[in-house]
């Protein structure tokens, strides 16, 4: 399963929306074939495992680390051709949260006489697939916030121009960040001030959805932003009205940059999921601080600090209000009752194969 997840980790972001997911089939201790999702609207991770074979995978073991699709999408259901090639057992690292699957694909397999077991390497699974899960689990995108900080905290020398604080191996990291979301967002004063491009040219990868916030002031028409028809303006609304229509438009992950009030107001609607404050090696005094409205103090968990060039890289979760977390154990419960109700139990004997 460990090489299954690594399989699936290598589409990080040309899948969106779909999950990463990466599959190997095993016959008589042996590997004869595996495969990974590429890129939406390809086939599946199954798919491409039972394509690989080298030889008939009739009787032979399938690892694959997100519940097989038993609906009808872009490419046909999973679970057909799982059926049709003879595999005798699925090990299964995670259900999929979405509400097509959740739990049918696992019933379609097991009604057809095949052995399946849930839940290995489970913990491992939902972390590949984070935005995933966060998405169909909170009905929101999953928020990611990024700043780029001095040494003493501030992200410019003012509040009406931008400076360059990071280097350009950092340049090239924020570029796949970008790459690996399938939105990036931006307030109207950022595009008024700097008139980003926000998108991907340092490293191969996609352009994100661009989303601008605007309130009263008009955006110029030539902006870097309206270069094309990849993006969408989002006028006066607050963030709970925005995170609705963006769950509703299907929009998995979203990368949050810009200044001190965007940072605030996301943080205050306690929906931030995960930060990443790239911090440089150099001090402007008085100047513009980043968190600067914050009505209560800003727990960080899981915090994770790396070197790139001459900058730092501090990943963090953001730990969220008690009713963010009731809500989280009330979807982690039906998870669980959902297994219960189909008859699976997470194994300890599987075999975890490399």
């Amino acid at each position: 399963m460990r090489r299954a997840l690594r399989l699936a980790e290598k589409a990080r972001g040309w899948t969106l929306p779909n999950p990463l997911v990466g599959a190997l089939i095993i016959k008589d201790e042996r590997r004869i074939g595996e495969g990974h999702h590429t890129g939406f609207g390809k086939p599946h991770a199954e798919v491409e495992a039972l394509a690989s074979c080298t030889e008939s995978p009739e009787g032979a073991t399938l690892y694959v680390t997100l519940e097989p699709c038993p609906h009808q999408g872009k490419t046909p259901p999973c679970t057909d051709a799982i059926l049709k090639s003879g595999i005798a057992k699925v090990v299964i690292a995670a259900l999929d949260p979405s509400e097509k699957a959740n739990g049918k694909g696992v019933k379609i397999l097991k009604d057809a006489g095949l052995e399946v077991e849930v839940g290995l390497l489970n913990k491992e699974a939902m972390e590949l697939n984070k935005e995933f899960f966060t998405f169909h689990q909170k009905k929101r995108p999953f928020i990611t916030l990024k700043a780029a900080l001095s040494l003493d905290g501030k992200i410019s020398m003012d509040r009406e121009s931008k400076t360059s604080l990071t280097g350009d191996k950092t340049q090239i990291f924020l570029h796949q960040l970008r790459h690996e979301h399938q939105a990036i967002l931006v307030g109207a004063g950022t595009v008024l001030s700097d008139n980003p491009h926000l998108g991907v040219r340092q490293v191969k990868g996609r352009d994100p959805l661009r989303i601008i916030l605007q309130g009263e002031r008009e955006l110029p028409r030539d902006a870097h932003v309206f270069r094309d028809s990849n993006f969408l303006v989002l006028k006066n609304q607050k963030i709970e009205s925005l995170l609705k229509s963006l769950y509703e438009k299907e929009v998995i992950s979203v990368l949050v940059e810009g200044w001190s009030e965007i940072f605030t107001a996301f943080l205050e609607a306690d929906c931030v999921d995960e930060m990443k404050l790239f911090i440089a090696p150099i001090f402007l005094g008085e100047s513009a601080l980043p968190f600067a409205n914050l009505k209560e103090p800003l727990q960080l968990k899981k915090t994770k600090l790396q070197e790139i060039g001459r900058d730092f890289l501090l990943t963090a979760l953001v730990e969220q209000s008690a009713d963010a977390h009731v809500a989280e154990k009330t979807a982690a419960s039906k998870d669980k009752k959902l297994n219960k109700q189909v008859g699976i139990r997470k194994s300890r004997k599987a075999k975890q194969s490399e």
